[in-house]
């Protein structure tokens, strides 16, 4: 099937996965170890109703995870999927949605983040298509970032405080931005830069960080036979697990 002809004819097409592509990338100064192998067709979460399932079972308030509270230290990778829905500038009315597996390097001492996005995949106007090339962290304008906040906790006047008790809470969150070239069979079809952002999750009172959630937003630029400053956009959400 030619995407490129697809646009044309109105329909969403492989602009509109390349900008899902984008949303499963992510861009920073690497920091733990190499890349991590994918939440691909193999891993689940691929497919919508596999995807939310897993996305849910994350971020539930049953799921026995909350936002990490003390400070975070060593590295980490983790895995996971983002799911985006797709739009064409030029009509907004043409949709479709996409699936990326994504690999992220973490390093909580030297607060530095970064990431990949590859298997590229979705659905528009009914049919399913893919696309190669990778979105790396290395190659966005925008950088990412790792950053641990410590707030003091307030004491209650009169109240004495309990021993043991923490006395300050640390949250760390995360930008991560990713961009690169993806490819259908015709060839390159457009600049995609995606980006994520978050905070990592834990055991309930401990220290460590075993999954992530948050939004993915996503831009193409420079689609072959479009105009404009952004000629695909999109929105998701994606989910991390460590490795």
């Amino acid at each position: 099937m030619q995407y490129f002809n697809l646009i044309r004819a109105g329909a969403l097409g492989i602009s509109c996965l390349a900008l899902g592509a984008c949303l499963g990338s992510s861009n920073g100064t690497a920091g733990g170890g190499g890349t991590g192998g994918g939440g691909g067709a193999g891993g689940g979460g691929k497919t919508p109703a596999e995807f939310d399932a897993k996305f849910n079972s994350i971020t539930s308030t049953t799921s026995g995870l909350a936002p990490t509270s003390k400070e975070l230290t060593g590295t980490a990778t983790f895995s996971g999927v983002t799911k985006v829905a797709l739009f064409e500038a030029a009509d907004p009315t043409n949709a479709g949605e996409a699936f990326a597996d994504l690999n992220v390097q973490v390093d909580f001492g030297g607060e530095t983040i970064s990431g990949q996005a590859t298997n590229f995949e979705g659905t528009v106007g009914g049919n399913p298509v893919t696309l190669s090339g990778t979105l790396d962290s290395a190659n966005s304008p925008v950088p990412s970032t790792l950053i641990s906040v410590t707030t003091p906790l307030a004491s209650i006047p009169g109240v004495p405080s309990i021993p043991g008790a923490p006395t300050s809470v640390t949250a760390t969150s995360f930008s991560l931005n990713m961009s690169g070239e993806l490819s259908d069979d015709d060839g390159v079809v457009g600049n995609v830069l995606m980006g994520m952002g978050g905070g990592f999750l834990g055991p309930i009172g401990g220290s460590e960080a075993t999954a992530a959630a948050g939004p993915t937003t996503v831009v193409v630029t420079d689609v072959t036979g479009a105009t404009g400053l952004i000629d695909i956009g999109g929105a998701g959400t994606f989910y991390l697990e460590k490795d």
